[in-house]
C-alpha cells in the first residue's frame, strides 16, 4: 500500500530541509512519533529506534536512513516492529522529497507499507489513496511558515 501527500510551503527548500533532516525537528511535525533515538542529523545507514503512538497504541521499530540528498530527499526504512497487533515483518518506507521553485517548496511525503495492513482493511486504504486522506493542516507547513 502506498500513501502520498503533497504540500506547498512558502519557504526555501533549505529552510524546510532543517525540519526534515534533524530528528528533534522531525518529531515536532510528525505527531505520531513518541520518540527517536537519533540526534543531530539523520545519517545514511545508521540504525536507531523509533517509538510511535497511534490510536492509543505504542509501537516501536528500527529505523534507518536509506537515502539522503541534501536539500531534496530523505528516505527512512522502518522495520522489526514490536507492539500489540503489529506484524513484526511489516516494513514501511517513508520518503520525503523537496522541490523548490520561486522561493516556495513542494514537499511530497510518501509512505509505502508492506506486510502490515490486514486484507480486510485494504478497501478502506484504497479509498484513502484514491480520494485523499482526511483534510487536516499540514504540521510541517505550519511550523515552517510560522518561522521568522
Amino acid at each position: 500500500m502506498r500513501l502520498m501527500r503533497r504540500t506547498e510551503i512558502r519557504r526555501q527548500a533549505m529552510t524546510v530541509w532543517g525540519y526534515v533532516i534533524r530528528p528533534e525537528r522531525f518529531q515536532k511535525w510528525n505527531k505520531k512519533i513518541a520518540g527517536m533515538e537519533a540526534h543531530g542529523e539523520f545519517r545514511l545507514g545508521q540504525p536507531f529506534a523509533t517509538r510511535y503512538k497511534w490510536r492509543g497504541r505504542q509501537v516501536q521499530c528500527v529505523s534507518v536512513a536509506t537515502s539522503i540528498v541534501v536539500g531534496s530527499l530523505l528516505e527512512l526504512r522502518h522495520s522489526s516492529f514490536v507492539g500489540d497487533n503489529v506484524n513484526p515483518e511489516m516494513e514501511v518506507i517513508e520518503r520525503i522529497t523537496l522541490s523548490e521553485s520561486r522561493g516556495r517548496t513542494v514537499v511530497t511525503k510518501e509512505l509505502s507499507i508492506k506486510h502490515g495492513i490486514p486484507l480486510i482493511w485494504a478497501p478502506i486504504f484504497w479509498l484513502i489513496v484514491r480520494f485523499g486522506w482526511p483534510a487536516e493542516p499540514d504540521a510541517l507547513k505550519s511550523i515552517c511558515e510560522s518561522e521568522v
